[in-house]
């Protein structure tokens, strides 16, 4: 009664079966909550029983036409909304904050991304936010540099550990030659921020060393 919030919060499961419906805003099956939340069945089934015992959630329909959706008339909805929105707007400003480390005019910067678990959505706590950028060999550690220290203080405020990664064009083209497995899985995961593609850039200096 005095402290509802601990079973609305109390296990990771409730969270993420939380966060889907509030985010989505309609009814949704439990096969749909399991993929979105990336949560087994049972965890998907343990979250909805205890959000439903304690009213954050609805369940309407019967058998396999059961469907579920964030209960606005709840008590704390409001406030549990708010919670959400905040979390996907704190991440957005991260990415800003990333966005602009390098500085809005950078010649020599070809591409600013990030990748890893981050960008996977996979990332838990302690997790680092994986940060790549490619530029000319002469100037890329003064902007790897740059990136680190322009970081220093948003990482501090909006609580995450970047760990920044600074190819040049040589280490692109190795990469890409080499089929390296880091190199693959970066692309897979990649969110570019400033510039183009790391793929697209190797392209270009293979169709350069072709010519």
């Amino acid at each position: 009664m005095r402290v509802p919030l601990d079973t609305v919060f109390g296990v990771d499961s409730n969270i993420r079966v939380l966060r889907v419906l509030v985010t989505h805003g309609g009814p949704l099956s439990s096969s749909d909550i399991a993929r979105r939340a990336t949560l087994s069945k049972t965890g998907t089934r343990q979250g909805l029983i205890s959000l439903e015992e304690c009213g954050a959630i609805v369940t309407e329909g019967s058998g396999y036409s059961r469907l579920h959706r964030f209960n606005r008339d709840y008590y704390l909805a409001p406030q549990i909304e708010a919670l959400f929105a905040a979390e996907s707007v704190r991440f957005e400003t991260v990415l800003d904050a990333v966005r602009l480390s390098a500085g809005e005019r950078t010649p020599d910067l070809s591409s600013l991304f990030v990748y890893g678990s981050v960008a996977r959505g996979e990332d838990r706590l302690g997790s680092d936010l994986d940060i790549g950028l490619v530029a000319g060999k002469e100037t890329l550690a003064g902007i790897v540099e740059k990136v680190r220290e322009n970081l220093r203080e948003s990482s501090r405020s909006l609580g995450f550990t970047p760990s920044v990664v600074g190819l040049d064009l040589d280490d692109v083209s190795r990469l890409d030659r080499d089929r390296d497995p880091w190199w693959n899985s970066m692309l897979a995961d990649a969110i570019v921020l400033q510039g183009r593609r790391p793929e697209d850039i190797a392209a270009q200096v293979r169709e350069r060393g072709d010519g």
